[in-house]
Protein backbone atom coordinates (compact mmCIF):
# COMPACT_ATOMS: atom_id res chain seq x y z
CA UNK A 1 0.00 0.00 0.00
CA UNK A 2 1.26 3.48 -0.91
CA UNK A 3 0.43 6.05 1.80
CA UNK A 4 1.76 8.99 -0.20
CA UNK A 5 -0.90 11.65 -0.82
CA UNK A 6 -0.64 12.98 -4.37
CA UNK A 7 -1.63 16.52 -5.24
CA UNK A 8 -3.67 14.99 -8.07
CA UNK A 9 -4.45 11.67 -9.69
CA UNK A 10 -5.33 11.76 -13.39
CA UNK A 11 -7.44 8.89 -14.73
CA UNK A 12 -7.03 8.27 -18.45
CA UNK A 13 -3.70 8.34 -20.31
CA UNK A 14 -4.69 9.63 -23.71
CA UNK A 15 -3.22 12.84 -25.06
CA UNK A 16 -5.37 14.97 -22.73
CA UNK A 17 -4.61 12.94 -19.60
CA UNK A 18 -0.89 12.83 -20.43
CA UNK A 19 -0.91 16.58 -21.07
CA UNK A 20 -2.56 17.26 -17.70
CA UNK A 21 -0.16 14.87 -15.96
CA UNK A 22 2.86 16.45 -17.62
CA UNK A 23 1.72 20.00 -16.84
CA UNK A 24 1.05 19.21 -13.19
CA UNK A 25 4.39 17.50 -12.67
CA UNK A 26 6.34 20.13 -14.58
CA UNK A 27 4.56 22.81 -12.50
CA UNK A 28 5.89 21.20 -9.33
CA UNK A 29 2.95 19.07 -8.18
CA UNK A 30 2.96 15.38 -7.30
CA UNK A 31 0.79 13.43 -9.72
CA UNK A 32 -0.14 9.86 -10.59
CA UNK A 33 -1.45 8.96 -14.07
CA UNK A 34 -3.62 5.82 -14.22
CA UNK A 35 -4.92 3.94 -17.25
CA UNK A 36 -6.60 0.57 -17.67
CA UNK A 37 -4.61 -0.14 -20.85
CA UNK A 38 -1.05 -1.47 -21.00
CA UNK A 39 0.29 1.70 -22.62
CA UNK A 40 -0.60 5.35 -23.01
CA UNK A 41 -2.40 6.59 -26.15
CA UNK A 42 -4.25 3.35 -26.87
CA UNK A 43 -7.71 4.88 -27.44
CA UNK A 44 -8.71 7.86 -29.57
CA UNK A 45 -5.21 9.31 -29.22
CA UNK A 46 -3.65 6.61 -31.39
CA UNK A 47 -6.45 6.53 -33.99
CA UNK A 48 -6.87 10.03 -35.33
CA UNK A 49 -5.56 12.14 -38.18
CA UNK A 50 -2.55 13.55 -36.31
CA UNK A 51 -3.53 17.11 -37.18
CA UNK A 52 -2.94 20.23 -35.12
CA UNK A 53 -5.77 22.33 -36.51
CA UNK A 54 -5.49 26.09 -36.93
CA UNK A 55 -8.86 26.68 -35.23
CA UNK A 56 -11.14 28.10 -37.92
CA UNK A 57 -13.73 25.31 -37.82
CA UNK A 58 -14.99 25.39 -34.21
CA UNK A 59 -18.05 27.46 -33.33
CA UNK A 60 -17.28 30.99 -32.20
CA UNK A 61 -16.99 31.52 -28.42
CA UNK A 62 -16.88 27.79 -27.78
CA UNK A 63 -14.27 26.06 -25.63
CA UNK A 64 -13.24 24.17 -28.74
CA UNK A 65 -12.43 27.42 -30.56
CA UNK A 66 -10.63 29.06 -27.64
CA UNK A 67 -8.56 26.03 -26.68
CA UNK A 68 -7.78 24.98 -30.26
CA UNK A 69 -6.29 28.36 -31.12
CA UNK A 70 -4.40 28.53 -27.83
CA UNK A 71 -3.17 24.93 -28.12
CA UNK A 72 -2.01 25.43 -31.70
CA UNK A 73 0.27 28.24 -30.53
CA UNK A 74 1.71 26.06 -27.74
CA UNK A 75 2.65 23.10 -29.92
CA UNK A 76 5.94 24.30 -31.48
CA UNK A 77 7.61 25.00 -28.13
CA UNK A 78 6.37 21.76 -26.53
CA UNK A 79 7.39 19.57 -29.46
CA UNK A 80 10.82 21.23 -29.58
CA UNK A 81 11.25 20.51 -25.87
CA UNK A 82 10.18 16.87 -26.27
CA UNK A 83 12.07 16.30 -29.49
CA UNK A 84 8.86 15.24 -31.22
CA UNK A 85 8.67 16.00 -34.97
CA UNK A 86 6.11 18.69 -35.86
CA UNK A 87 5.64 19.95 -39.40
CA UNK A 88 3.73 23.01 -40.53
CA UNK A 89 2.07 21.77 -43.71
CA UNK A 90 -0.93 24.10 -43.78
CA UNK A 91 -4.53 23.08 -44.42
CA UNK A 92 -6.80 23.65 -47.41
CA UNK A 93 -10.58 23.50 -47.12
CA UNK A 94 -11.88 23.16 -50.66
CA UNK A 95 -15.18 23.05 -52.51
CA UNK A 96 -17.33 25.05 -54.91
CA UNK A 97 -19.29 27.30 -52.52
CA UNK A 98 -17.46 30.62 -52.25
CA UNK A 99 -19.90 32.00 -49.66
CA UNK A 100 -19.28 28.98 -47.41
CA UNK A 101 -15.54 29.56 -47.73
CA UNK A 102 -15.96 33.21 -46.72
CA UNK A 103 -18.13 32.16 -43.78
CA UNK A 104 -15.39 29.80 -42.63
CA UNK A 105 -12.80 32.55 -43.09
CA UNK A 106 -14.84 34.96 -40.98
CA UNK A 107 -15.33 32.36 -38.27
CA UNK A 108 -11.61 31.76 -38.19
CA UNK A 109 -10.85 35.46 -37.89
CA UNK A 110 -13.38 35.78 -35.06
CA UNK A 111 -11.76 32.79 -33.33
CA UNK A 112 -8.40 34.57 -33.45
CA UNK A 113 -6.80 32.47 -36.21
CA UNK A 114 -4.01 34.19 -38.12
CA UNK A 115 -2.69 33.63 -41.64
CA UNK A 116 -5.96 32.69 -43.36
CA UNK A 117 -6.42 33.23 -47.09
CA UNK A 118 -9.38 32.74 -49.45
CA UNK A 119 -8.07 31.30 -52.73
CA UNK A 120 -9.52 30.74 -56.20
CA UNK A 121 -8.95 27.58 -58.25
CA UNK A 122 -5.80 28.79 -60.00
CA UNK A 123 -4.25 29.78 -56.66
CA UNK A 124 -5.22 26.43 -55.14
CA UNK A 125 -3.71 24.47 -58.04
CA UNK A 126 -0.36 26.17 -57.51
CA UNK A 127 -0.36 24.64 -54.03
CA UNK A 128 -2.03 21.31 -54.88
CA UNK A 129 -2.05 20.23 -58.55
CA UNK A 130 -4.05 17.06 -57.80
CA UNK A 131 -7.22 18.82 -56.65
CA UNK A 132 -10.45 17.56 -58.17
CA UNK A 133 -12.04 19.35 -61.14
CA UNK A 134 -15.08 20.12 -58.97
CA UNK A 135 -13.02 22.38 -56.68
CA UNK A 136 -13.32 26.06 -57.52
CA UNK A 137 -12.37 27.82 -54.27
CA UNK A 138 -10.96 27.19 -50.84
CA UNK A 139 -9.58 28.46 -47.55
CA UNK A 140 -5.85 28.21 -46.83
CA UNK A 141 -4.83 28.02 -43.16
CA UNK A 142 -1.05 28.34 -43.07
CA UNK A 143 -0.66 27.53 -39.37
CA UNK A 144 -1.87 23.93 -39.40
CA UNK A 145 0.57 21.19 -38.40
CA UNK A 146 0.97 17.43 -38.51
CA UNK A 147 2.37 15.41 -35.59
CA UNK A 148 2.49 11.82 -34.39
CA UNK A 149 -0.33 11.82 -31.81
CA UNK A 150 0.89 8.69 -30.06
CA UNK A 151 4.60 9.60 -29.93
CA UNK A 152 3.64 13.03 -28.62
CA UNK A 153 1.55 11.42 -25.85
CA UNK A 154 4.30 8.94 -25.01
CA UNK A 155 6.89 11.69 -24.67
CA UNK A 156 4.61 13.79 -22.45
CA UNK A 157 4.26 10.81 -20.10
CA UNK A 158 7.97 10.03 -20.16
CA UNK A 159 8.93 13.61 -19.42
CA UNK A 160 6.48 13.61 -16.52
CA UNK A 161 8.09 10.45 -15.13
CA UNK A 162 11.67 11.77 -15.16
CA UNK A 163 10.45 14.93 -13.40
CA UNK A 164 8.97 12.92 -10.53
CA UNK A 165 5.53 11.86 -11.74
CA UNK A 166 4.28 8.27 -11.59
CA UNK A 167 2.39 6.29 -14.24
CA UNK A 168 0.35 3.19 -13.45
CA UNK A 169 -0.83 1.15 -16.46
CA UNK A 170 -3.01 -1.96 -16.76
CA UNK A 171 -4.86 -0.65 -13.70
CA UNK A 172 -8.51 0.14 -13.04
CA UNK A 173 -9.98 2.23 -10.24
CA UNK A 174 -12.63 0.09 -8.55
CA UNK A 175 -13.59 2.13 -5.49
CA UNK A 176 -13.12 5.66 -4.18
CA UNK A 177 -13.64 6.78 -0.58
CA UNK A 178 -13.21 10.37 0.63
CA UNK A 179 -12.15 11.04 4.21
CA UNK A 180 -10.93 14.33 5.66
CA UNK A 181 -10.68 15.80 2.14
CA UNK A 182 -8.35 13.02 1.00
CA UNK A 183 -9.48 10.43 -1.54
CA UNK A 184 -8.48 6.80 -1.23
CA UNK A 185 -8.55 5.09 -4.61
CA UNK A 186 -8.69 1.32 -4.48
CA UNK A 187 -7.35 -0.06 -7.73
CA UNK A 188 -6.58 -3.45 -9.21
CA UNK A 189 -2.96 -2.68 -8.34
CA UNK A 190 -3.31 -1.31 -4.80
CA UNK A 191 -4.50 1.75 -2.87
CA UNK A 192 -3.53 5.34 -3.65
CA UNK A 193 -4.32 8.67 -1.98
CA UNK A 194 -4.84 12.10 -3.45
CA UNK A 195 -6.20 15.55 -2.74
CA UNK A 196 -7.79 15.99 -6.16
CA UNK A 197 -8.86 13.87 -9.13
CA UNK A 198 -9.10 14.52 -12.88
CA UNK A 199 -11.37 12.34 -15.03
CA UNK A 200 -9.86 12.18 -18.55
CA UNK A 201 -11.06 8.66 -19.32
CA UNK A 202 -12.33 9.32 -22.86
CA UNK A 203 -14.85 6.70 -23.94
CA UNK A 204 -14.78 5.31 -20.40
CA UNK A 205 -15.56 8.67 -18.82
CA UNK A 206 -18.95 7.70 -17.40
CA UNK A 207 -17.64 4.38 -16.07
CA UNK A 208 -15.06 6.34 -14.07
CA UNK A 209 -17.65 8.93 -13.01
CA UNK A 210 -19.78 6.13 -11.59
CA UNK A 211 -16.88 4.85 -9.48
CA UNK A 212 -16.12 8.40 -8.34
CA UNK A 213 -19.75 8.95 -7.38
CA UNK A 214 -20.07 12.00 -9.63
CA UNK A 215 -22.62 12.85 -12.29
CA UNK A 216 -22.34 11.35 -15.80
CA UNK A 217 -22.22 13.41 -18.96
CA UNK A 218 -24.17 12.79 -22.15
CA UNK A 219 -21.76 10.74 -24.27
CA UNK A 220 -22.26 9.58 -27.82
CA UNK A 221 -19.76 7.61 -29.87
CA UNK A 222 -18.86 8.11 -33.50
CA UNK A 223 -16.59 5.81 -35.44
CA UNK A 224 -14.02 7.21 -37.85
CA UNK A 225 -12.48 4.83 -40.39
CA UNK A 226 -9.22 5.45 -42.28
CA UNK A 227 -7.04 4.21 -45.11
CA UNK A 228 -3.24 4.37 -44.73
CA UNK A 229 -1.43 4.53 -48.08
CA UNK A 230 2.08 3.28 -48.73
CA UNK A 231 4.95 5.78 -48.60
CA UNK A 232 5.19 5.45 -52.41
CA UNK A 233 2.15 7.78 -52.50
CA UNK A 234 3.81 10.48 -50.36
CA UNK A 235 3.75 13.07 -53.18
CA UNK A 236 -0.01 12.89 -53.69
CA UNK A 237 -0.61 15.99 -51.54
CA UNK A 238 1.62 18.35 -49.58
CA UNK A 239 -1.08 19.95 -47.44
CA UNK A 240 -3.99 18.62 -45.41
CA UNK A 241 -7.01 18.74 -47.73
CA UNK A 242 -10.52 19.02 -46.27
CA UNK A 243 -13.87 19.32 -48.00
CA UNK A 244 -16.09 22.16 -46.88
CA UNK A 245 -17.57 20.93 -43.58
CA UNK A 246 -21.14 19.78 -43.08
CA UNK A 247 -23.25 19.72 -39.91
CA UNK A 248 -23.88 16.00 -40.34
CA UNK A 249 -20.34 14.80 -41.01
CA UNK A 250 -18.16 17.42 -39.33
CA UNK A 251 -14.87 18.10 -41.08
CA UNK A 252 -15.51 15.28 -43.54
CA UNK A 253 -13.19 12.84 -45.31
CA UNK A 254 -9.76 14.42 -45.69
CA UNK A 255 -6.56 13.54 -47.49
CA UNK A 256 -3.38 14.40 -45.62
CA UNK A 257 0.30 13.62 -45.37
CA UNK A 258 1.43 12.15 -42.06
CA UNK A 259 4.56 13.04 -40.13
CA UNK A 260 6.03 9.63 -41.03
CA UNK A 261 5.61 9.90 -44.80
CA UNK A 262 2.36 8.04 -45.49
CA UNK A 263 -0.89 9.45 -46.84
CA UNK A 264 -3.99 9.19 -44.66
CA UNK A 265 -7.52 9.14 -46.12
CA UNK A 266 -10.52 9.51 -43.81
CA UNK A 267 -12.26 9.57 -41.47
CA UNK A 268 -15.87 8.59 -41.74
CA UNK A 269 -18.17 9.79 -38.96
CA UNK A 270 -20.86 7.25 -38.11
CA UNK A 271 -22.85 6.58 -34.92
CA UNK A 272 -21.27 3.63 -33.16
CA UNK A 273 -20.70 1.77 -29.94
CA UNK A 274 -17.26 2.05 -28.34
CA UNK A 275 -15.81 -0.83 -30.39
CA UNK A 276 -13.36 -0.11 -33.20
CA UNK A 277 -13.83 -1.83 -36.54
CA UNK A 278 -13.79 -1.08 -40.24
CA UNK A 279 -16.73 -1.73 -42.55
CA UNK A 280 -17.24 -2.23 -46.26
CA UNK A 281 -19.69 0.69 -46.28
CA UNK A 282 -17.27 2.98 -44.48
CA UNK A 283 -14.37 2.16 -46.77
CA UNK A 284 -16.54 2.69 -49.84
CA UNK A 285 -17.75 6.02 -48.42
CA UNK A 286 -14.16 7.23 -48.01
CA UNK A 287 -13.26 6.12 -51.52
CA UNK A 288 -16.11 8.09 -53.04
CA UNK A 289 -15.68 11.24 -50.92
CA UNK A 290 -11.91 11.49 -51.19
CA UNK A 291 -12.21 11.48 -54.98
CA UNK A 292 -14.42 14.58 -54.76
CA UNK A 293 -11.54 16.68 -53.45
CA UNK A 294 -8.35 14.99 -54.73
CA UNK A 295 -7.64 13.18 -58.00
CA UNK A 296 -5.53 10.05 -58.29
CA UNK A 297 -6.02 8.74 -54.75
CA UNK A 298 -4.71 5.23 -55.38
CA UNK A 299 -6.40 3.12 -52.73
CA UNK A 300 -4.77 0.04 -54.26
CA UNK A 301 -1.68 1.25 -52.42
CA UNK A 302 -3.43 0.85 -49.07
CA UNK A 303 -1.24 -0.89 -46.49
CA UNK A 304 -3.70 -0.71 -43.62
CA UNK A 305 -7.21 0.34 -42.66
CA UNK A 306 -8.18 1.21 -39.10
CA UNK A 307 -10.78 3.07 -37.09
CA UNK A 308 -11.04 5.16 -33.96
CA UNK A 309 -13.91 6.05 -31.66
CA UNK A 310 -14.69 9.66 -30.74
CA UNK A 311 -16.56 10.31 -27.51
CA UNK A 312 -18.77 13.35 -28.09
CA UNK A 313 -20.79 15.29 -25.52
CA UNK A 314 -23.05 17.80 -27.23
CA UNK A 315 -21.42 20.51 -29.31
CA UNK A 316 -18.49 21.36 -27.04
CA UNK A 317 -15.89 19.98 -24.66
CA UNK A 318 -16.92 19.36 -21.05
CA UNK A 319 -14.16 20.86 -18.90
CA UNK A 320 -15.36 21.85 -15.44
CA UNK A 321 -15.55 21.01 -11.77
CA UNK A 322 -17.95 18.19 -11.00
CA UNK A 323 -21.31 19.45 -9.81
CA UNK A 324 -21.09 17.02 -6.89
CA UNK A 325 -17.49 17.56 -5.86
CA UNK A 326 -15.39 20.61 -6.72
CA UNK A 327 -12.15 18.69 -6.18
CA UNK A 328 -12.97 16.36 -9.08
CA UNK A 329 -12.34 17.93 -12.48
CA UNK A 330 -14.02 16.82 -15.68
CA UNK A 331 -12.28 16.74 -19.06
CA UNK A 332 -14.82 14.78 -21.10
CA UNK A 333 -16.30 14.70 -24.58
CA UNK A 334 -12.89 15.63 -25.97
CA UNK A 335 -13.40 14.90 -29.65
CA UNK A 336 -11.85 16.89 -32.51
CA UNK A 337 -10.02 19.25 -32.08
CA UNK A 338 -8.92 17.49 -28.88
CA UNK A 339 -5.37 16.74 -30.01
CA UNK A 340 -4.90 20.36 -31.13
CA UNK A 341 -6.37 21.66 -27.88
CA UNK A 342 -4.62 19.29 -25.47
CA UNK A 343 -1.89 21.67 -24.22
CA UNK A 344 -4.44 24.40 -23.55
CA UNK A 345 -6.88 21.93 -21.96
CA UNK A 346 -4.09 20.89 -19.58
CA UNK A 347 -3.45 24.50 -18.59
CA UNK A 348 -7.17 25.04 -17.96
CA UNK A 349 -7.46 21.86 -15.85
CA UNK A 350 -4.42 22.74 -13.73
CA UNK A 351 -6.02 26.09 -12.96
CA UNK A 352 -9.44 24.53 -12.25
CA UNK A 353 -7.68 22.32 -9.69
CA UNK A 354 -6.62 25.51 -7.93
CA UNK A 355 -2.95 25.04 -8.79
CA UNK A 356 -0.53 27.39 -10.53
CA UNK A 357 0.30 26.48 -14.12
CA UNK A 358 4.05 26.98 -14.56
CA UNK A 359 5.57 24.04 -16.47
CA UNK A 360 9.10 25.40 -16.04
CA UNK A 361 9.43 24.54 -12.35
CA UNK A 362 10.81 21.08 -13.14
CA UNK A 363 12.93 21.09 -16.26
CA UNK A 364 14.54 17.68 -16.78
CA UNK A 365 14.23 16.84 -20.46
CA UNK A 366 13.88 13.41 -21.99
CA UNK A 367 16.35 12.10 -24.53
CA UNK A 368 14.51 12.50 -27.86
CA UNK A 369 13.56 9.45 -29.89
CA UNK A 370 15.60 8.93 -33.03
CA UNK A 371 16.00 6.25 -35.69
CA UNK A 372 19.32 5.01 -37.04
CA UNK A 373 18.12 5.37 -40.63
CA UNK A 374 17.58 9.12 -40.17
CA UNK A 375 21.17 9.79 -39.07
CA UNK A 376 24.02 10.78 -41.39
CA UNK A 377 26.12 7.82 -42.55
CA UNK A 378 29.08 8.78 -40.35
CA UNK A 379 26.82 8.88 -37.28
CA UNK A 380 25.28 5.54 -38.23
CA UNK A 381 28.68 3.93 -38.45
CA UNK A 382 29.74 5.46 -35.16
CA UNK A 383 26.62 4.16 -33.41
CA UNK A 384 26.95 0.66 -34.90
CA UNK A 385 30.59 0.54 -33.75
CA UNK A 386 29.44 1.28 -30.19
CA UNK A 387 26.42 -1.03 -30.23
CA UNK A 388 26.22 -3.92 -32.72
CA UNK A 389 22.42 -4.08 -32.25
CA UNK A 390 22.16 -1.02 -34.48
CA UNK A 391 23.67 -3.08 -37.27
CA UNK A 392 20.91 -5.70 -37.12
CA UNK A 393 17.88 -4.81 -39.25
CA UNK A 394 14.65 -6.18 -37.76
CA UNK A 395 11.99 -4.32 -39.75
CA UNK A 396 12.97 -4.23 -43.43
CA UNK A 397 10.03 -2.11 -44.60
CA UNK A 398 10.86 0.79 -42.29
CA UNK A 399 14.58 0.11 -41.87
CA UNK A 400 14.32 -0.33 -38.09
CA UNK A 401 17.22 -1.92 -36.26
CA UNK A 402 17.37 -3.98 -33.08
CA UNK A 403 19.15 -1.00 -31.53
CA UNK A 404 16.19 1.27 -32.30
CA UNK A 405 13.80 -1.19 -30.65
CA UNK A 406 16.00 -1.70 -27.58
CA UNK A 407 16.30 2.08 -27.22
CA UNK A 408 12.49 2.25 -26.95
CA UNK A 409 12.39 -0.67 -24.51
CA UNK A 410 14.84 1.03 -22.14
CA UNK A 411 12.85 4.29 -21.87
CA UNK A 412 11.12 5.55 -18.69
CA UNK A 413 7.75 4.08 -19.75
CA UNK A 414 7.74 0.24 -19.90
CA UNK A 415 6.68 -1.44 -23.17
CA UNK A 416 5.30 -4.99 -23.22
CA UNK A 417 3.42 -4.95 -26.52
CA UNK A 418 4.36 -5.02 -30.19
CA UNK A 419 1.90 -2.19 -30.88
CA UNK A 420 3.74 -0.17 -28.25
CA UNK A 421 6.95 -0.65 -30.22
CA UNK A 422 5.15 0.30 -33.45
CA UNK A 423 4.05 3.58 -31.92
CA UNK A 424 7.56 4.42 -30.73
CA UNK A 425 9.88 3.37 -33.55
CA UNK A 426 7.57 2.17 -36.39
CA UNK A 427 8.68 -1.47 -36.48
CA UNK A 428 5.69 -3.14 -38.16
CA UNK A 429 4.29 0.10 -39.61
CA UNK A 430 5.48 -0.51 -43.16
CA UNK A 431 4.18 -2.27 -46.24
CA UNK A 432 4.12 -5.79 -44.80
CA UNK A 433 2.58 -4.61 -41.50
CA UNK A 434 4.82 -6.79 -39.36
CA UNK A 435 4.78 -9.88 -41.55
CA UNK A 436 8.58 -9.95 -41.62
CA UNK A 437 9.59 -8.38 -38.29
CA UNK A 438 6.95 -9.54 -35.79
CA UNK A 439 8.92 -12.52 -34.52
CA UNK A 440 12.05 -10.43 -34.01
CA UNK A 441 10.15 -7.71 -32.16
CA UNK A 442 8.50 -10.27 -29.86
CA UNK A 443 11.91 -11.77 -29.10
CA UNK A 444 13.45 -8.41 -28.18
CA UNK A 445 10.50 -7.42 -25.96
CA UNK A 446 10.67 -10.74 -24.13
CA UNK A 447 14.42 -10.59 -23.56
CA UNK A 448 14.48 -6.98 -22.42
CA UNK A 449 11.54 -7.42 -20.02
CA UNK A 450 12.77 -10.87 -18.90
CA UNK A 451 9.45 -12.48 -19.76
CA UNK A 452 8.52 -15.38 -22.01
CA UNK A 453 7.58 -14.79 -25.63
CA UNK A 454 4.12 -16.13 -24.78
CA UNK A 455 3.71 -13.18 -22.40
CA UNK A 456 4.31 -10.56 -25.09
CA UNK A 457 1.10 -8.77 -26.09
CA UNK A 458 -0.13 -7.21 -29.29
CA UNK A 459 -1.78 -4.41 -27.28
CA UNK A 460 -3.66 -5.05 -24.02
CA UNK A 461 -4.12 -7.99 -21.69
CA UNK A 462 -5.46 -11.06 -23.49
CA UNK A 463 -3.98 -10.13 -26.86
CA UNK A 464 -0.99 -12.47 -26.61
CA UNK A 465 0.57 -13.29 -29.98
CA UNK A 466 1.55 -16.80 -28.88
CA UNK A 467 -0.97 -18.97 -27.07
CA UNK A 468 0.65 -22.38 -27.42
CA UNK A 469 3.13 -24.55 -29.28
CA UNK A 470 2.39 -26.37 -32.52
CA UNK A 471 2.33 -30.11 -31.88
CA UNK A 472 5.80 -31.56 -32.13
CA UNK A 473 7.50 -28.13 -31.93
CA UNK A 474 9.34 -26.96 -28.82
Amino acid sequence: MNNKVFDAIVIGAGVVGASVFNSLVKSGYSCLLIDKACDVATGASKANSGLVHAGFDAAEKSLKAKLNVEGNKMYPAICKRLGVPLKKVGALVVGNDLQAVHNLYNRGINNGVKNLLVLNRDELLKLEPNLSESVSCGLFAKDAYIVSPYLYTICLAEEGIINGGEVLLNTQVVKVVKKSNVYKLSTTFGEYYTNKIVNCAGAGFNDVAKVLGTEPIDLQFRRGEYYVLDSTEANLVKHTIFPLPSKEKGKGVLVTPTIDGNILVGPTSDPSDDITKTTAAGLQDMKQKSSQIVNNVNLRKTIRTFSGIRAISGSDFVIKKSNKDANIIYAGGICSPGLSSAPAIAKMVVELLGYVYNPNVKTKQIVPYFLLKDLPTAKQNELIAKDKNYGKVVCKCEGISAGDILFALKRPLPVISTDGIKRRVRAGMGRCQGGFCLDGVINLIAKQNKITEKSVLKENMGSNHIVGNIRGYK
